[in-house]
């Protein structure tokens, strides 16, 4: 057999009755309800509570139990059980909890398992099959019992003998099946309570007379609609009950005013009732006594009426001599004011259906009769308008806590100026519909403000200074960042968890110079630069800073966007200085590059790699030229050299050395040179003009003797014509020394034009770049000229 919800987190458990002072917030192994006839084997050594109830288990045998030595928590309620072993408890020192009640059980004397449960603190017997109240000596033994609850047919006055030295917290004792009872048999019990569920008959005469005579604190269960036990107060001239509660009871106005008459002239000091149904409405009696009660309540009391005077029940509950009244869960929708000075001290309405028109008098009078209130809670009722809602209440001059929450409340400024009790301290608003308009309807006199679960999303910077507020519960709410302290400046305690917070700014904690606690967890913080000085001064105020408190640190605190830190916590949350600082990530990367701009720009300077880029370029254009440009068969017709070089007879020497063996023996090019090529005999214009027309390109030696010569200037000049007439860029610059511009004759400007706007090549000193130099020539000046027969050689010649 499996348990059905074989594990139920965290439930409550109370045994028996409300009243129940032990209760256990536990992990329970339920096999409630599943037509068990006996206990379940292979229990599991870690089971702690078990429930059986509801189940028809007869015997308990000492071995039901032997595997769960844990067992703190076990209800047997509901069964059949007529038997159990004496060694049922054995292996179980830990049980603090047995419910054995609706039972079969028939002998109390004889209950010799009770000899193995010494650490017992609640033990419930009622409503089994005991003839007799008559406790056996295992009893004595159960010097930790708390709670005990009892049904028989018969009480006699020793039945409690073996119990007269404990007391107990509570003593329950169900007298449905009693038949008879001896009077002042209960006084051998002895308990700081005692529970009495009534069985209508006129026995429970004689039991509440002893109960009020023996016990403090009283309840009683099931009251007949006459109330008759509660005319034993009257009667008897010593009352011990100083607190008194009746429930489960339906009686009518008449009789429920007239019985809370008699208590009033008792000694009890507390009174309240619960499960109350008042019926017959009429012949209501007031409150006649002066008597201050300690407290007066009533809980979910209701009307079987439909038709009655409603302002006659509420004069009679607001004028009840006591200092702390209670009407609660209970459907009335409107309280009277009292019509003297009430004596009220603690005044609680709260999951009712009250209206902010409460305690109103009149259009323009509010009540002024509730002076002594110290304490008002409203919770859990129909109120909408906070603003009306402070002026029923301003006159109530000691009001000190207010509990507004779980209403409907909201507060504009069309709602008027809110009005407050000069002394309110604390003011609970939460669970209600506030946004940020509430700051403005605030008491003065304010020190703790509760506005927890509202639509709150900022606290206006126009709100007025609240010197006195130390503690602001801001939780549930939609705050975008965190409030500043410049209106609260004597804060001590913001709690602002489970807002949407991403990412609050850090200067904001500093506004607050006295702040003690700090609650920011289950925000949804954005983990990115914006949140990293924050998220440093949280860490060191969470570690270092004496006096600060981070409430729920560091478990609360984790971010939420980017994925990849998603739900990491926030103490883990680093990013370097470098990735949030613009000016230092600029440095950091402009720093090495500029070092490695430099060291390039030094190295090239130093290799001279510029000149050699330059004269790659030129290489480059030289073979794109010579490719694009490249002519017809039929259009190289009469060219019978590559170039014809000009130059000035002072540089001869590097044409004869340099220039001519390179081009012509290593790169097999046909240069025209003068000294060879000029034929003699004719004049020397002639011979230029013809090697101009026979060469592909002019190749000028630039240098300042270049200039200077006359040959060389016709010789450009004419080089220049042909160009044009040829339509063609034929003209090559080698610049053999620097020449600058204004060292030229105005004569040359065209030969100063053509170094202003066209590339040309220089003659490098050093050895390892002459050959990037002869390469970018020969590039310049390679071209498939036809080889002319010795014919045309004689011709030409």
């Amino acid at each position: 057999m499996k348990p059905s919800c074989w594990w139920l987190v965290f439930v409550y458990v109370t045994c028996l009755h409300p009243s129940l002072i032990l209760a256990i917030k536990r992990i329970i192994v339920n096999y409630s309800s599943q037509n068990l006839s006996s206990v379940p084997p292979g229990l599991e050594p870690s089971t702690e509570d078990l429930d059986l109830s509801l189940n028809h288990i007869q015997t308990l045998s000492g071995k039901d139990f032997s595997t769960t030595p844990r067992l703190h928590f076990l209800n047997l309620s509901w069964n059949v059980l007529e038997k159990i072993d004496m060694d049922t408890f054995n292996s179980t020192p830990a049980l603090e909890i047995l419910d054995l009640s609706h039972n079969r059980l028939q002998n109390l004397s004889d209950q010799p398992y009770l000899l193995k449960v010494g650490n017992l603190q609640f033990l419930d017997l009622s409503s089994n099959m005991f003839s007799v109240m008559a406790l056996g000596k295992e009893f004595s033994i159960l010097k930790h019992l708390q709670w005990l609850g009892l049904s028989a047919i018969s009480i006699g006055n020793e039945d409690f003998t073996y119990i007269a030295n404990l007391t107990l917290k509570t003593l329950f004792i169900n007298t449905d099946k009693l038949q008879m009872y001896e009077e002042r048999s209960l006084m051998g019990a002895h308990a700081e309570k005692a529970i009495i569920a009534l069985s209508n008959k006129d026995l429970d005469i004689a039991i509440a007379d002893d109960v009020f005579a023996s016990f403090k604190e009283v309840e009683f269960t099931k009251v007949d609609s006459e109330m008759k036990v509660l005319q034993q107060i009257r009667q008897r001239g010593t009352v011990r009950t100083v607190s008194l509660e009746i429930s489960k009871v339906e009686t009518t106005w008449e009789v429920l005013t007239g019985c809370v008459n008699t208590i009033l002239s008792s000694a009890i000091q507390q009174l309240s009732f619960s499960e109350l149904t008042m019926t017959k409405m009429v012949n209501g009696r007031p409150v006649s006594s002066s008597r201050v009660l300690e407290s007066f309540s009533t809980r979910r009391a209701t009307v079987t009426q439909f038709i009655f005077n409603q302002t006659e029940l509420y004069d009679f509950f607001i004028s009840m001599p006591a200092r702390n009244v209670s009407l609660t869960q209970t459907p009335i929708i409107f309280m009277t004011c009292p019509q003297t000075v009430s004596k009220i001290e603690v005044l609680d309405l709260s999951d009712c259906a009250l209206t902010e028109n409460i305690f109103s008098v009149g259009p323009d009078t509010e009540c002024s009769t509730l002076t002594n209130l110290e304490k008002l809670v409203l919770r859990g009722n129909n109120l909408k308008h906070l603003g009306p809602l402070t002026s029923r209440i301003h006159l109530m001059s000691s009001l000190k806590y207010v509990d507004l929450s779980q209403n409907t409340l909201t507060y504009s400024e069309e709602q008027g100026k809110c009005v407050w009790p000069r002394k309110v301290a604390h003011v609970d608003l939460s669970s209600n519909g506030f946004d940020q308009s509430i700051f403005k309807c605030l008491p003065d006199s304010i020190r703790i403000l509760n506005l927890r679960n509202n639509r709150v999303t900022t606290v206006p910077a126009d709100v007025g200074v609240l010197e006195d507020l130390s503690i602001l519960d801001l939780m549930d709410n939609r705050l975008l960042d965190l409030p500043t302290c410049q209106a609260f400046p004597n804060l001590q305690k913001l709690l602002v968890r489970t807002n949407s917070i991403h990412s609050p700014l850090p200067g904001t904690l500093e506004t607050c110079p006295h702040l003690k606690d700090l609650d920011l967890s289950r925000n949804p913080f954005i983990c990115t630069c914006a949140l990293r000085e924050f998220t440093a001064l949280i860490n060191n105020r969470a570690t270092q800073t004496p006096g600060v408190t981070l409430g729920h640190w560091p478990e609360g605190y984790r971010c939420s966007y980017p994925e990849s830190r998603s739900n990491s916590m926030l103490k883990d949350f680093y990013l370097p200085e470098i990735s949030c600082n613009g000016w230092i990530l600029a440095v950091t990367i402009l720093m090495p590059t500029i070092t490695l701009v430099v060291a390039i720009s030094l190295l090239c300077h130093r290799l001279d790699v510029p000149w050699y880029l330059k004269m790659m370029w030129k290489w480059t254009r030289a073979k794109h030229h010579a490719i694009t440009s490249q002519k017809k068969a039929e259009d190289m017709e009469g060219l019978r050299f590559h170039a014809f070089v000009s130059y000035s007879q002072k540089n001869t020497d590097w044409v004869k050395a340099q220039f001519l063996p390179k081009l012509e023996g290593d790169c097999g090019l046909r240069i025209c040179h003068h000294e060879r090529d000029f034929i003699p005999g004719k004049t020397i214009v002639q011979n230029i003009l013809r090697c101009i027309e026979q060469s592909r390109r002019c190749v000028f030696v630039l240098s300042s003797h270049f200039v200077q010569s006359e040959w060389c200037h016709y010789e450009l000049y004419f080089a220049n014509h042909q160009r044009v007439m040829r339509g063609m860029d034929s003209i090559l610059l080698i610049l053999l020394e620097p020449l600058p511009l204004y060292l030229i004759p105005s004569k040359y400007y065209q030969l100063k034009a053509m170094m202003s706007r066209r590339t040309y090549l220089e003659w490098p000193q050093e050895g390892a770049k002459q050959k990037l130099f002869w390469a970018n020539l020969r590039a310049a000046l390679q071209a498939n000229l036809p080889i002319p027969s010795e014919r045309e050689e004689e011709i030409l010649n």
